[in-house]
């Protein structure tokens, strides 16, 4: 909240009288000069000036010079008169019901009611007072929010509101000027200063605060006989206006703030009066997926049966992410780029004429899918994990977190023992590799977590997400070592030199960047970068960085020198996996026109052919190619696609070996460096671990 007005405002007085004609007095006054009412409220609060007024209540500024800190508070003034048809007795029920107003307080996202009294005919409420800045101010300074402030807006405020509501109150006044993103010197702020994401460390608490409980009614209360309408009109529910007010009221007036922020417009102006429905969409500069879009639509039915009728009922349409497969795959290019961490390059070019000669051969097989019996279980209690006898277990395991959470990106430690996965709520879970124990939960993103990386040395991981950051982190203590803030957009993948020195990220800011790991100093960002790039890979040499993008090709460059090596041609649609050999000597390139390609890029080739010479296409997917990993050995390859299928491939004939059923969805791999088992981590909320045959 922020406290307004010039420093010279902030040194007066103010007399809180109603009635007074010049309410503005010297810091220090006692007694006010114009009508003589005592300036300090119960003997203790200095007012210093307004901070909002509506019909009913006033709300001001003070501090408490009681207290030798003098600390800054809010109080809120309610002098109705009897033409407010029943809402003082309202306020009196209200206002004297201490035990409801302390048990709201108890939430760190709810000012706390520190007191209540009633002095000359008016009724005051003294609470908390919250440093930060309201969101009609964040609107009105840095311009509209992006769809992923709105996700955020949604998760931080839905949990305060259902507090509430189980508390059996209706807030009756939710709109931009009363949500505060508090200003902490622990957090980042999510939605002030740069127009990309921050993400807030965890530590300061949550970012967003609901204010002003001023207009909060009984649930049970039943209808108001009354014509003044309470809370703001252009956030009101229908019902509400007409006194009518019931919990799905505050649902209302959220979405109405969310469409607000999304679009900059007046309610009032956003809904067709005409059409008798919402155009809110009409003003949107980017536009909002189809999630979204639907969740919005249905919390601003103007007629309550149609509308959501609890928070609950929100957060499980949220439960799964702002864009669940089947969502992704049919929208746009500016919808999967959000929040898929997919873009399709919509290209139908053929650019088999661009292929060097001969023509690369294409295998495929009718193999059928193996059959392997599956184990699931819920992780036991964190332990340490060092230490763990290698035994051998059935051939494939599921491990299950305890709360569904769909699973984005996994890596495994060189230790082979551990097993990271970055997650759609923003969390970095680290599991015992056998086992399935939960050892460490990482939290410090603000949205899906997209990439996960552990350096060679073991030491570090790092995180890349929808936020717009990476995150390095200690790997055993699982403290937040740094965050880098450079990509202006969602980080798609992260990866190590073979070093462990550097981390190379890309995004959907169309930019490659290079950063020091021990300083996290940004070290370069490379040019000529004219797409979204969705993958990356260092060479075990540390001479090369191949990046993929969603135009369907491939660069190669030297990445000590900035220089591009080759540009490899190949792909009709986006290259969204990239992985190279052990030893260095072959690239496989997995892409959305269901194909991985295998490119000779060792330096000294026998084959008389240029660097990035393709070797062949594996063909075998009936779904875009998600993710590819080798083999510690190099043997085999594994590919994984949309929808869940896993493949196994021999490198040196490109025979398809295996297929591997067992996931519903899309697939992310990671072979352990230290055995034949392979990790995969699906959106489907589980991590499996397959055993392989040698």
């Amino acid at each position: 909240m922020s406290d307004g007005g010039s420093p010279a405002e902030r040194q007066m007085s103010y007399c809180t009288n109603p009635n007074c004609q010049n309410p503005q007095n010297l810091d220090r006054a006692t007694v006010c000069k114009s009508c003589e009412s005592n300036l300090l409220l119960k003997g203790r609060y200095r007012v210093f000036h307004t901070l909002g007024q509506s019909l009913t209540c006033r709300t001001f500024l003070a501090v408490d010079e009681d207290q030798p800190s003098q600390p800054r508070c809010v109080i809120q003034q309610f002098c109705g008169s009897a033409a407010a048809d029943g809402q003082n007795q309202l306020n009196r029920t209200f206002l004297g019901s201490a035990s409801v107003l302390d048990e709201l307080g108890k939430h760190p996202q709810i000012p706390k009611l520190l007191a209540s009294f009633e002095l000359e005919g008016c009724q005051y409420l003294v609470q908390e007072y919250i440093e930060g800045r309201n969101l009609a101010d964040r609107l009105s300074e840095k311009g509209v929010l992006k769809e992923i402030h709105i996700w955020y807006l949604l998760s931080e405020l839905l949990p305060v509101l259902q507090f509430v509501h189980e508390n059996q109150l209706i807030h009756r006044d939710i709109k931009p000027s009363n949500i505060i993103h508090r200003k902490s010197p622990q957090a980042s702020p999510a939605l002030a200063g740069k127009e990309h994401l921050h993400s807030l460390s965890g530590e300061g608490g949550s970012g967003l605060v609901l204010v002003d409980f001023g207009a909060a009614i009984p649930a049970n209360s039943g209808p108001l006989k009354t014509e003044t309408v309470i809370g703001s009109a252009e956030y009101a529910a229908p019902e509400q206006i007409k006194g009518q007010a019931i919990k799905s009221s505050d649902i209302y007036s959220l979405g109405v703030t969310c469409v607000h922020l999304l679009t900059g417009m007046s309610p009032f102006d956003l809904f067709d009066i005409k059409a008798d429905s919402w155009a809110w969409r009409h003003y949107l500069k980017v536009p909002v997926s189809a999630r979204l879009g639907r969740i919005l639509d249905k919390m601003v039915q103007r007629e309550p049966s149609k509308r959501y009728r609890s928070t609950e009922a929100i957060l499980k349409d949220m439960k799964y992410g702002p864009a669940p497969v089947d969502v992704i795959l049919s929208k746009p290019k500016w919808t999967l780029a959000m929040w898929g961490g997919a873009t399709v390059a919509l290209l139908s070019v053929v650019l088999g004429s661009r292929l060097p000669s001969p023509v690369p051969q294409a295998f495929t097989s009718s193999e059928p899918a193996s059959s392997i019996p599956e184990i699931r279980f819920n992780p036991p209690p964190m332990q340490n994990f060092r230490g763990e006898a290698s035994q051998s277990g059935p051939a494939v395991r599921t491990l299950a977190d305890q709360d569904k959470n769909p699973v984005w990106a996994v890596a495994v430690a060189p230790n082979g023992r551990v097993i990271v996965s970055g997650n759609n709520d923003g969390t970095v879970h680290l599991l015992h590799k056998r086992r399935g124990k939960l050892l460490k939960v990482l939290t410090g993103h603000l949205g899906p977590v997209w990439s996960v990386a552990v350096s060679p040395d073991g030491r570090t991981i790092a995180s890349g997400g929808v936020d717009g950051t990476i995150k390095l982190w200690n790997f055993y203590s699982g403290r937040l070592i740094q965050t880098l803030d450079g990509h202006q957009d969602g980080v798609f993948s992260v990866v190590f030199s073979p070093d462990s020195q550097t981390v190379a990220s890309v995004g959907k800011d169309k930019t490659l960047k290079l950063w020091q790991v021990e300083s996290g100093a940004e070290l370069e960002t490379l040019k000529r970068v004219f797409d979204e790039v969705q993958s990356v890979a260092f060479s075990p040499d540390r001479q090369t960085l191949a990046i993929g993008s969603s135009d369907g090709k491939i660069n190669l460059w030297n990445w000590q020198t900035g220089e591009l090596k080759e540009t490899l041609w190949g792909h009709s649609e986006g290259v969204w996996s990239l992985a190279i050999s052990p030893d260095g000597q072959t690239l496989a390139s997995g892409s959305w026109d269901k194909t991985v390609k295998l490119w000779d890029i060792s330096p000294n080739n026998q084959s008389g052919q240029p660097n990035g010479y393709l070797l062949r296409t594996l063909i075998g997917h009936s779904d875009k190619v998600k993710s590819l990993a080798f083999s510690p050995d190099g043997d085999k390859l594994a590919s994984a696609d949309l929808s869940g299928t896993i493949k196994l491939w021999r490198m040196g004939s490109g025979e398809m070996t295996g297929t591997l059923k067992g996931h519903s969805t899309w697939v992310e791999l990671a072979f352990n460096p230290q055995d034949k088992t392979l990790i995969s981590g699906s959106f489907d909320d589980t991590i499996k671990v397959w055993r392989l045959s040698p």
